[in-house]
């Protein structure tokens, strides 16, 4: 704050900084805001790199990975036990256009460490998990195993028409049942084991997809209540939810941001709503650039060729057959640190358009040395 007061000649005290963050009014505010960006990202985006736009089974889903992501306590957090407990938010990444929406801040009960990211996601409802998706759009997140719930799958999917991918854990007591029908020679299914109809000990109907990744020859188990899909997608699909992590890690280390602003939830919320605006309208510049100014961060591009390479080569000499699905798949994960600054000088000098593009195309080309 400190810093924004001498760069804009302002005079703020802390407490209207505090006061802001506290505001209901503001909260709304940027919510609306941020909603409004994502939107408008989301189709402009979808429009050029939608990686899934190819699969035709997939014409009628929005898919996300979703995921709790912490970060230290603000200064004057009320301590639990004795010490500052960390905050936790959880976050739904669009694996179509890479967009971030929050869903909400952990609210632990009196007496507790902690909220458990089930319950939250339980708290907030099965509406919220949809997004905004339209009526008879259907919505999977792709989730870590802390979402494990059969019957509360059971109630998202009819009640909401939203869905889950996630791996098994090595006690689910999962018995199969019966087997799925799959096309073992179709490109989308390469690397898939088995895909399996199995029955919980309390009931529920689960489907179950072995898959052996290509690279490493590791073998995951996932389970989903989408019955449908074909199971490569199942675990394509699980294996992009590691993109929500490379975000958090652009969160933490890129936009530093780690520690909370206020102790309050509502403080806390505005926080996660001005993170998640920050990254929208960077997605948004950056297909900007690419497509009025033809730039593109082509280091990381080359970046991620050198790895695609050297993955392909491992797995033709491990005898497997490379996953064409990963290997169509061509997009940065995260800003560049390079790209940040250049955008975050320009701000602070009030760079023009013209000049600050042509600062940016040699940044795109190297790292600096």
């Amino acid at each position: 704050m400190q810093f924004f007061c001498t760069l804009f000649t302002i005079s703020l005290s802390v407490s209207n900084f505090f006061a802001a963050l506290r505001s209901e009014r503001r909260l709304r505010l940027i919510r609306e805001v941020d909603l409004d960006v994502r939107s408008q990202a989301n189709e402009q985006i979808r429009e050029r790199d939608d990686p899934f736009l190819q699969y035709p089974e997939l014409a009628q889903f929005e898919i996300y990975a979703s995921d709790g992501h912490s970060h230290g306590a603000s200064a004057h957090e009320d301590p639990i036990y004795g010490k500052k407990r960390p905050v936790t938010h959880l976050f739904s990444l669009s694996l179509r256009t890479h967009t971030a929406a929050h869903l909400t801040v952990t609210q632990p009960a009196k007496g507790k460490k902690k909220e458990h990211e089930i319950k939250a996601l339980k708290r907030i409802g099965g509406a919220a998990l949809r997004l905004g998706a339209p009526k008879g759009t259907k919505v999977i997140h792709a989730y870590d195993p802390a979402v494990i719930d059969y019957d509360q799958w059971h109630k998202w999917k009819q009640g909401h028409g939203v869905y889950i991918i996630t791996l098994e854990k090595s006690n689910s007591a999962l018995f199969k049942i019966g087997l799925q029908d799959w096309d073992k020679q179709a490109p989308v299914n390469v690397g898939v084991l088995s895909d399996e109809m199995t029955i919980s000990p309390d009931g529920a109907t689960l489907r179950r997809v072995r898959y052996r990744d290509p690279v490493t020859g590791e073998v995951y188990s996932f389970i989903t209540n989408e019955m449908t899909l074909p199971p490569g997608l199942i675990a394509f699909i699980y294996k992009l939810r590691w993109d929500v992590e490379k975000v958090y890690d652009e969160f933490k280390n890129k936009l530093e941001q780690k520690k909370a602003w206020g102790k309050h939830d509502r403080s806390k919320t505005q926080q996660a709503h001005f993170i998640t605006l920050a990254h929208n309208l960077l997605l948004m510049l950056e297909n900007t650039l690419k497509a009025e100014e033809g730039i593109v961060d082509l280091k990381v591009q080359a970046k991620q060729t050198k790895r695609l390479a050297e993955d392909i080569e491992k797995t033709v000499q491990a005898g497997r057959s490379p996953n064409i699905l990963v290997q169509n798949l061509s997009r940065a994960t995260q800003r560049s640190l390079q790209f940040i600054r250049w955008l975050r000088t320009g701000l602070i000098l009030n760079t023009s358009w013209e000049q600050a593009v042509v600062q940016l195309r040699p940044l795109m080309l190297r790292y600096l040395p």
